[in-house]
C-alpha cells in the first residue's frame, strides 16, 4: 500500500502543455468568432483552393468538349 498522500494538483509536464494548448486553441477561437477581418483571412486559402479547382474543372470540360466535336 502506498501511504504517501496525492497531491492535490499534480502539475506534470503534460498537464502543463495540455492546459497550454486547451488555453491556445480558445484564445483562438475567441479571436477567430470576434474578428470577421481575420476569419475571412484564415479562410481565405479555403476560398482560392476551391476557386482553383472549379477553373480546373472548367478547363477539363471545355478540353473534353473540343475532343468530342473532333471524334
Amino acid at each position: 500500500m502506498n501511504s504517501m498522500p496525492q497531491p492535490m494538483l499534480d502539475l506534470t509536464a503534460m498537464n502543463i502543455i495540455v492546459a497550454l494548448a486547451l488555453l491556445f486553441a480558445a484564445a483562438f477561437f475567441v479571436a477567430w468568432a470576434v474578428s470577421p477581418r481575420l476569419r475571412a483571412w484564415i479562410e481565405q486559402p479555403n476560398y482560392r483552393f476551391r476557386e482553383n479547382a472549379r477553373l480546373y474543372d472548367e478547363g477539363l470540360g471545355i478540353r473534353n468538349r473540343r475532343e468530342r466535336k473532333l471524334l
